[in-house]
Formats: structure tokens, sequence, C-alpha cells
């Protein structure tokens, strides 16, 4: 017996290593960690491997500098949109996947985590906008804009501040884009497996034609050109507004203020039918490209994160829609309100990661409120914000692309 023991005790002197739980690094925000929370007890479980959660304000910016002076955590957490700045400054590893583990996602989550042809993160949910409506006020959703806007003008009351739909007009883009995209407007171009940075339709005859319709929508006084995201939340709370258009994040908030019973779900309409193009954004974890920790953080990703099993624990803690596709289909039995989500997102427009998306950034929203405003006409909102986006961009091509 004191020859086994004597022989432990060597191992864990000669091997500290054996005995202790290997440690991980991750950054990303609370709310984030609570949806790893489960999968973090599982793998120090299982593996031995302790997720060391980091909550970072500004994440974005931080892991960039970090990784770059050479430190870091071994993963963050973040937007399949940061992927292209990451790629190019050369803070984030590619991770190889088979094509059997690849086509187990849907492709627009894949396509959001790759940068020129190469993967560099794995991407856990996926979504974009939908529509919310208050079954008090209303108990179906028409299913095209044309309809929305004939039951808007009926029942809004703006002196008693009651409106039939709101969103988000004012000074953002990217609630109006599903307008625009949806006749067929478009960001950049893209063309195997790359954007062309140069080719921009945001001033073409489709963007026309969805912008014409914003207009109207100001002009017949149905959405105040001043309603923001937080007057549109409060004013559904309140029981002010029958349908709005928000994200599926704020699902817990409305139910839990509404109740269950009286929220309904539904995927976003048509226009001149056509399907509505939101942004379809994506959620993922990727992997430091100085980490000593790679092997480990390989195992947490590929045995663990891309999982069907670990996409529902992050599911059920998250409440939006797998990038996994079986997992998917049981968070769909679970809540059919995932269904609705995917049907609109998958008809959606990826949100570019490439850094010239800044740029439209910077003029965009603007273009939207000279039209909003009348301080320009439509055509000439779209030209000149758009001419400014080609300008721009032109400028410094290489730092964009």
């Amino acid at each position: 017996m004191k020859i086994v023991i004597l022989c432990f005790l060597l191992i864990f002197i000669l091997f500290p290593s054996f005995s202790q739980t290997k440690k991980l690094e991750i950054w990303g925000t609370s709310a984030e960690f609570e949806e790893l929370y489960t999968i973090k007890k599982i793998l120090k479980k299982e593996k031995k491997i302790d997720l060391v959660f980091e909550i970072q304000v500004e994440t974005r910016s931080k892991y960039i500098q970090s990784v770059i002076s050479g430190t870091g955590p071994d993963l963050v957490i973040g937007a399949h949109d940061w992927i292209g700045e990451f790629a190019k400054n050369g803070v984030i590893s590619e991770i190889n996947l088979s094509k059997e583990d690849i086509n187990s996602f849907y492709p627009i989550s894949i396509q959001g985590f790759s940068y020129n042809g190469k993967l560099y993160g794995i991407p856990y949910c996926i979504e974009s906008i939908i529509l919310f409506y208050n079954k008090k006020i209303i108990k179906d959703v028409p299913e095209t804009w044309e309809e929305i806007l004939e039951f808007a003008k009926k029942y809004t009351n703006a002196k008693e501040n009651k409106f039939g739909f709101l969103y988000g007009v004012s000074n953002n883009f990217y609630t109006n884009y599903p307008f625009i995209a949806s006749q067929g407007g478009y960001i950049f171009g893209f063309k195997d497996g790359k954007y062309d940075i140069n080719d921009i339709g945001l001033d073409n005859e489709g963007s026309l034609i969805g912008a014409k319709f914003i207009k109207k929508l100001a002009t017949e006084k149905i959405v105040p050109i001043s309603t923001g995201i937080a007057t549109i939340q409060t004013s559904f709370l309140d029981g002010k507004v029958a349908i709005i258009m928000d994200g599926p994040w704020n699902i817990p908030l409305y139910e839990r203020q509404l109740g269950k019973e009286n929220l309904g779900i539904a995927k976003l309409p048509t226009l001149n039918g056509k399907p509505s193009v939101p942004f379809v954004g994506s959620r993922g974890i990727m992997l430091n490209s100085v980490s000593k920790n790679k092997d480990l953080a390989k195992i947490f990703l590929t045995e663990y994160i891309m999982t069907k099993k670990g996409q529902l624990e992050i599911f059920k803690k998250s409440g939006r829609p797998p990038a996994h596709i079986e997992a998917s289909k049981d968070a769909i039995k679970e809540n059919p309100n995932i269904k609705i989500i995917l049907d609109t997102a998958l008809k959606g427009t990826l949100m570019p990661n490439i850094k010239a998306m800044a740029v439209v950034w910077n003029y965009a929203a603007g273009m939207i409120d000279k039209i909003l405003i009348g301080e320009s006409t439509v055509e000439d909102a779209l030209k000149t914000g758009t001419k400014s986006i080609r300008e721009e961009i032109s400028k410094k091509q290489s730092k964009y692309e």
C-alpha cells in the first residue's frame, strides 16, 4: 500500500498537470457567459477543463489590442461581422472542419464566420428582426406590408399615442434595410466567396422602390420620423401599438411584460409580392491566434460548441435559433417561434463581415433620414449617399476589403 501511495505522489510531483484542472480563458459579455454556463459545467466534469469567463466592455477593440501585444484570452465570443477585421489583423486562427461538419450548419452561419474562403469561428446562433404583435389589439398580422399600411391607417391615432405599426425608423439603416433589399437593393456584390466592395447596390432601381415605401410610411403618418428603438419598445409594452418590428433578443422581455398568451410573433411580410430581406446576424466563438492552449480550445469548440447537444444547451439559455441544423429542429419542437425567426432569417442578407461595412454605417442612416425629413428627394438621397460610400471606400480600398 505504501508503495502505491508513493508512486501516486511521485506522479503528482513530476507531472503536476496530471492532477490539475486545465484552464481556458474566454472573453465576452455576462449574457453570453450565462448561455455557456451549462457547457462550462459539463466541460469541467468530463474533460477537467475549466472555462474561465472574463466580462469585457468593448470586447472587440480590446481583444485586437491584447492579441497584437501577445496576450489576450484563449477564446472570444462575438458577432460574425468581426471576422474580417480580426482575420486581417491576424488575431484569430483558422478552424479546419470536415465537409460533413460544415454541412451540419446553416450555410449562412458558416459564411458569416468565413473570410476569403477560410473558416475562423464556430457559429452557435442566427437571427434577424421579425414582427411582434399584441394579440389584445390584433389577432393575426397581415402577410403583406401593403395590408399592414392599411390596417395602421385605420387604427393609428397620434393624439392618443396609439399606433398600428411602429419600427425604429430614425437614424437606423439596420431596420430600414428589409424594405430596400426586398426590391433588389444590396450592400456589396458577392461572388466566389468574396465581397466586391466596388459593387454597391444602394442606388439601384430596387433600392429606390424600397426607399419610396419608407417615405410613404412617414408621409402618410404611419410611423413618426423621430421613432427610435427605445420608443417602439416602450409603446409596445404600454399597449399603445399593435405591431412592431424588432429583434428576437427581446422575446423574453415582451413575454414577461405582456404575457406569453398576448404576444404574437410573425415573419416579415412581403412588399410588392417580394419577401422582406432583413440583415442576418450570427454569433459564435473564435480562437486566439497566439493562444498557448489551442489543443484544449479545439476540444471545447469541436466536442462541445459545434455539436447538436452543445448548441441545444446554449439555446436553452439564449432562446435564439441554433446555427446547427439538427439542433434547430429540436429547438422548433420546443418553441415554434424558432421556425418563424428562421423562416425570416434564411431569406435575409448576411451582414457583411468586412471592414467596408463601417463606411456603409457612416452614411446609410443619414441617407434615409434625409428622405424622411424631406431634405432630399428619394432619388437624390440614394445617389448622393451611395456616391459618398463609393468614394470613401475607393480612397483606402485595401483597408476595407
